[in-house]
């Protein structure tokens, strides 16, 4: 039996990880949209469980921790609100959003120990408009130069620019494959999980940089 199936539809079954790491519940934010993802190899159940990069990630190829590049989520994921509301509670302005709110795990004693498993979409190949990207810069983030403009046909690799700080909720693209934890802290993950076809001029990433004006690129995935 070879059955095909249709991806964007498909992927739309994909379950964020679960986090033991995470106990506030005030909305904060544990991927973003655009960020791109793998597949957990070690999950528990037979579900297509994702995750993003943690801060500097290697390429682990091997069984117990497969980390290729799958895909980049359709939507943002984030905590609920049960340090302030109660549990399930939801904000105005969530409504209507396409925010995945992953809801509170609790211990054998009732205690918030962490987020459960949440659905999420995962995108591949095709032609995206994207705002989560990196350029060459000098500096550190916000007070950083860009370097060069994002141009079309640029190749894009994956990086963390959390900053050090493990699961901040990033996991952009760059034009810059380099391990320099001056040029946004990249991982040392080679495989181009895209390709530039509609760029940015330097100012335009400059403006990215500095988070005043966000400029898409448009890109084709190749994951």
């Amino acid at each position: 039996m070879f059955i095909p199936r249709h991806p964007v539809v498909e992927n739309q079954f994909c379950q964020y990880k679960a986090q033991t790491s995470i106990t506030a519940g005030v909305g904060g934010v544990l991927a973003y949209a655009g960020a791109v993802c793998y597949l957990v190899e070690a999950s528990t159940s037979q579900d297509a469980i994702v995750s993003i990069y943690d801060y500097n990630q290697t390429n682990e190829t091997t069984a117990s921790g497969e980390k290729i590049p799958f895909g980049f989520l359709m939507q943002k994921v984030k905590v609920g609100y049960h340090d302030v509301h109660p549990t399930g509670f939801v904000m105005p302005g969530d409504l209507g959003s396409s925010d995945v709110i992953a809801q509170p795990a609790y211990s054998t004693t009732g205690v918030i120990n962490g987020t459960k498993e949440a659905p999420v979409g995962v995108a591949h190949l095709g032609i995206w408009d994207t705002i989560h990207y990196i350029v060459h810069y000098s500096g550190t983030i916000p007070a950083a130069t860009a370097l060069a403009p994002m141009l079309p046909g640029h190749m894009l690799y994956v990086n963390n620019n959390s900053g050090g700080v493990n699961l901040a909720g990033t996991s952009k693209v760059t034009n810059y494959h380099v391990v320099n934890e001056t040029d946004g802290k990249y991982t040392n993950i080679g495989t181009a999980v895209a390709r530039v076809v509609k760029g940015a001029s330097t100012a335009q990433c400059q403006a990215n940089v500095n988070n005043t004006t966000l400029y898409p690129i448009r890109i084709k995935l190749l994951i």
